[in-house]
């Protein structure tokens, strides 16, 4: 279940960004996925992964991008995770076998903050 892993590190990813306009809120994550990826993985991921951290009650915004596969046999369709074995995506009609690349799984578009407002003088004492 490479979600779990992908997943991980956009928090990561997220809380260099959240620590570098503290004091804030994070109000909305918005999130690029392929059509391989699992969206039930992701948000069971992403609700398991940011518990109990800033991004708790964040929503997150997904987009979907279609891998579509165009196989010399005359198929054409968008490829889902559960078409996949692995990395691989098999023809279902001459079991001509193609590599899916990973990267294009999850991409970050953006992180909505919210500065907080702090009293003058907290802080310093």
């Amino acid at each position: 279940m490479h979600e779990v892993g992908a997943v991980a590190s956009l928090i990561e990813a997220i809380m260099v960004e959240v620590q570098a306009h503290q004091p804030c809120t994070v109000d909305a994550v918005r999130v690029q996925r392929g059509s391989t990826f699992a969206e039930d993985a992701l948000l069971q991921a992403w609700t398991m992964l940011c518990r109990e951290t800033p991004l708790e009650d964040t929503r997150l915004d997904i987009e979907v991008v279609s891998h579509v596969v165009d196989c010399a046999c005359g198929i054409e369709r968008t490829m889902q995770a559960e078409d996949l074995v692995g990395h691989l995506w098999i023809c279902v009609n001459c079991a001509h076998v193609e590599e899916v690349d990973e990267h294009d799984d999850l991409t970050l578009l953006g992180v909505t903050l919210t500065p907080l407002d702090v009293p003058v003088g907290a802080g310093s004492r």
